[in-house]
């Protein structure tokens, strides 16, 4: 179960969370969002294809993205968190900054979700004051500007369950409630390094955290592929996900809502 404020997520099911990015240069929907009634319709779209959970960001961490200022992410971002919220759904917050965690836990955000695996004691600091679980992810630095720099690994699997491990128990011992572990697929990865985390995954759900994948219309599709252009990878990420729930994921982190209800659907009917 994850507790998402005075909300309980049964993870005994597999879980979707929708992704809203409120930004002109996402790598896959970048400007689509900036709207925030468009942004809006976005989420009840979602909402009513089934996600368990909503993800707003409002700072690109493609590879080589650069940074955006504290007023401008606030800016793009707490107008629509405030309207979302009154979907009913959870929402999280995906954000590297404290001051933007901040006032997104202030208005009622249910989950925190840093790129950086929490490396700033403000983020843990924020989770354990308000009493929310928080999604700790790998990346090799804190900057994905200039994270492909150091896609260098000697066992990709071994050093991201550590870093996992070690952030984690950090995050424990100063009060946050409860983590989420996400590999960071793509995040100063290649595509062996992406490959190897997903053929191993099981190392890192036995650390006992709520596991969260997020391969969603990513390169690593393309380049298994050959399909271009991210909108279009669909298929390839339905059956990427499918493949880390056989190896332990229990949260989803998608662009494509329905295609992967339904998928999950008979996965499980199948018993699979």
């Amino acid at each position: 179960m994850l507790w998402l404020r005075d909300r309980p997520l049964d993870l005994s099911q597999v879980r979707i969370m929708g992704i809203l990015n409120l930004t002109p240069d996402s790598f896959s929907d970048g400007g689509l969002y900036l709207d925030p009634e468009k942004a809006l319709n976005r989420a009840r779209e979602m909402v009513a294809e089934g996600a368990d959970i909503l993800d707003l960001g409002a700072e690109s961490t493609r590879p080589g993205a650069e940074g955006v200022p504290v007023e401008e992410e606030k800016r793009r971002l707490l107008p629509v968190l405030e309207a979302v919220l009154s979907l009913g759904v959870p929402v999280s917050v995906d954000t590297r900054k404290a001051e933007v965690a901040e006032e997104a836990l202030r208005l009622g955000a249910h989950l925190l979700n840093d790129v950086t695996g929490l490396r700033d004691e403000r983020m843990r600091a924020l989770a354990a004051r308000f009493g929310v679980p928080a999604v700790v992810m790998h990346m090799p630095v804190p900057d994905p500007k200039r994270m492909m720099a150091h896609a260098q690994y000697k066992d990709v699997v071994a050093e991201v369950k550590g870093f996992l491990k070690t952030q984690a128990e950090e995050a424990l011992n100063v009060g946050v409630p409860q983590v989420v572990l996400d590999p960071g697929f793509g995040f100063g990865k290649l595509l062996e390094h992406n490959l190897a985390l997903l053929r191993r995954l099981e190392e890192i759900a036995c650390l006992g955290h709520p596991l969260l994948v997020g391969l969603s219309r990513k390169r690593t599709i393309g380049e298994l592929t050959g399909v271009e252009v991210p909108k279009d990878r669909v298929f390839g990420t339905v059956a990427a996900h499918l493949y880390a729930v056989q190896k332990g994921a229990r949260l989803l982190r998608v662009h494509d809502v329905r295609a992967h209800k339904e998928a999950l659907r008979v996965w499980e009917a199948l018993g699979a």
